[in-house]
């Protein structure tokens, strides 16, 4: 009982965190304006740094009241505090985030639904629209099953008390 009150103490910290700096690179951020993959050579994303951290994106998905802020390189040891971006970028259609499943966070692919829709922004308003075309339940996480080039995005959480992750696989609106 004492690691679930602790475990739960320290999500809601997370969530707090999570949502304050979300608002902050909200207020940071220019106008959004709709983005499309273009064929740009380059599809390094911006990064500002917050608080120690450096963040490349917000991601929202309004049905689940979701908006936070998503850090620019694969921290595994961090990814309980903030969606991290684990490859690719929304320029060429590759991108790939993960994330915790506690409340506050990405708790909410457990209940996604196929044509849910969810915007990523970047740090200059770029904004692209996604809709979500698949989700699955798997013990895969390697690199190729996550970056099926099938998808636009891919979002994804490890099952607190499982060895399974649920995949969310998008595609551009």
């Amino acid at each position: 009982m004492l690691y679930q009150t602790v475990i739960g103490l320290s999500a809601a910290v997370n969530r707090r965190q999570a949502t304050a700096l979300a608002e902050t690179l909200k207020e940071l951020i220019p106008t959004p304006y709709r983005g499309m993959p273009d064929g740009r050579s380059q599809t390094e994303m911006p990064v500002m740094e917050l608080e120690g951290e450096d963040f490349s994106a917000l991601l929202e998905i309004p049905a689940y009241g979701v908006l936070l802020p998503v850090c620019n390189g694969w921290e595994s040891s961090n990814v309980q505090k903030y969606p991290h971006r684990f490859a690719g970028s929304m320029y060429d259609s590759s991108l790939v985030i993960g994330g915790s499943d506690n409340q506050g966070q990405l708790a909410c692919l457990e209940v996604v639904s196929i044509g849910d829709r969810l915007t990523v922004t970047d740090l200059r308003g770029e904004q692209y629209l996604y809709t979500v075309a698949w989700v699955e339940k798997t013990e895969d996480v390697s690199a190729e099953h996550l970056c099926d080039t099938e998808y636009d995005l891919t979002l994804f959480v490890r099952n607190t008390y499982g060895f399974e992750y649920t995949l969310v696989r998008c595609n551009l609106q």
